[in-house]
């Protein structure tokens, strides 16, 4: 019974999202809703992903296909807790810190991933022919051997024990030195550069975030209910409407120290 009834309420709770969901997408386009940015384009993202997969694991569930639906909601309970995320941003305690994770994600370990799978395609279809490994399965496992080489688990005497052990030596000392020495440090010089940008510039990019999310809210009310008072977040000034944002001076609120230029 409490199963039937937490499936229930998840299942809901998914079809109310959804709900508003497409509601937002009739209101903004669905161009717009698409090439959203910032804590906008996380929201749907994760509010997208996370309906399709409840919905999916329902139908596997109703098919009994229990193995995939376990898999699915493993995923799905990821992409639920990630969805957090955007509601710790609007907080200048934590706001900061998901940008920077948010930028670090998408900028600076996408390029890192795009440069190491050539390499890693390479290396392995490399060793896969020194190994003389036969099927797809081989290739697989060449693949398994270059990724643990990544994280410096990898085995000398397998490679030194095979039919070319020079050039299989030789070509995993290049191996080593160009993803772990060269591509990590440079991913960890990367994060660097990118926190010093958003530390230089945290206030501006957090009021920047709440502001999206302000209007994302918007979005998902109806006009009628916008228009009330309590719900306005903005200011009528000479027919201009301003953003109306309430800053906190305490430094045990601001964890990451802003430049004096900032507020200028």
């Amino acid at each position: 019974i409490i199963s039937g009834c937490g499936r229930a309420i998840v299942i809901l709770g998914a079809l109310l999202k959804s709900a508003r969901e497409i509601h937002e997408m009739r209101t903004l386009g669905l161009w717009n809703y698409i090439n959203s940015t910032g804590s906008i384009f996380l929201e749907n993202v994760l509010a997208c992903s996370f309906c399709t997969g409840i919905f999916t694991a329902q139908i596997f569930h109703l098919f009994e296909m229990q193995q995939h639906e376990t898999l699915i909601l493993a995923f799905t309970s990821l992409i639920g807790w990630g969805y957090m995320f955007f509601f710790i941003m609007p907080f200048r305690f934590t706001g900061p810190f998901v940008i920077m994770i948010y930028k670090m994600l998408f900028n600076d370990v996408l390029r890192f991933c795009i440069i190491y799978i050539i390499f890693l395609a390479g290396f392995s279809q490399s060793f896969f022919i020194l190994f003389n490994e036969n099927g797809f399965q081989g290739y697989i496992s060449s693949i398994k051997q270059c990724f643990l080489g990544l994280l410096g688990d990898f085995d000398l005497d397998y490679y030194v024990g095979g039919k070319y052990p020079l050039t299989s030596v030789a070509l995993l000392v290049l191996y080593v030195v160009v993803i772990t020495i060269l591509l990590l440090n440079l991913l960890i010089a990367m994060m660097g550069d990118t926190y010093a940008d958003v530390k230089k510039s945290a206030k501006k990019l957090w009021h920047l975030e709440r502001a999206r999310i302000a209007l994302d809210l918007e979005n998902g009310i109806s006009k009628s209910k916008r228009d009330l008072n309590f719900n306005k977040y903005w200011v009528d000034i000479q027919g201009e409407r301003y953003l109306q944002v309430e800053q906190v001076n305490n430094d045990l609120n601001c964890p990451i120290d802003d430049e004096t230029n900032d507020d200028d």
